[in-house]
């Protein structure tokens, strides 16, 4: 999920496009036997491009790239990542978890979008600017 309106959508010829800003990406353990483990977050500067229904991208993080799709990496869901970015990752505060998990979103962010787009902000970015 973009948290600035720092970029912009665009088309290319007929596909739509968007300029690189910073996105919210929720990350989990890639191992399969690791996902019980709390949720953790990082904010790149991804652009993401149409590819046939799905909004594409990749994000560099720690020395891996990560495959982007839609709303927090993977269309609404956490992106499964390696354990060494998974690490370095911020822990996603309870109460936002609680409220993505209540949120509703179905390959898209919830209700809970507003509170994680401020979280991040005031995370991620210096002096919490939007």
């Amino acid at each position: 999920m973009y948290i600035t309106n720092e970029g912009h959508g665009y088309y290319q010829g007929t596909e739509q496009a968007h300029t690189r800003a910073p996105f919210l990406i929720l990350v989990q353990p890639e191992k399969y036997e690791e996902r019980n483990e709390p949720m953790r977050a990082l904010v790149r500067k991804v652009a993401l491009h149409q590819l046939g229904h799905f909004m594409m991208g990749s994000a560099r993080a720690f020395g891996h790239r990560i495959p982007i799709s839609g709303a927090y990496g993977s269309d609404g869901l956490p992106r499964s990542v390696p354990r060494e970015v998974y690490d370095k990752a911020v822990p996603v505060p309870q109460e936002l978890i609680d409220a993505w998990n209540k949120g509703g979103g179905w390959n898209s962010s919830g209700s809970e979008a507003p509170a994680m787009r401020e979280w991040a902000v005031k995370t991620f970015l210096k002096g919490g600017k939007r």
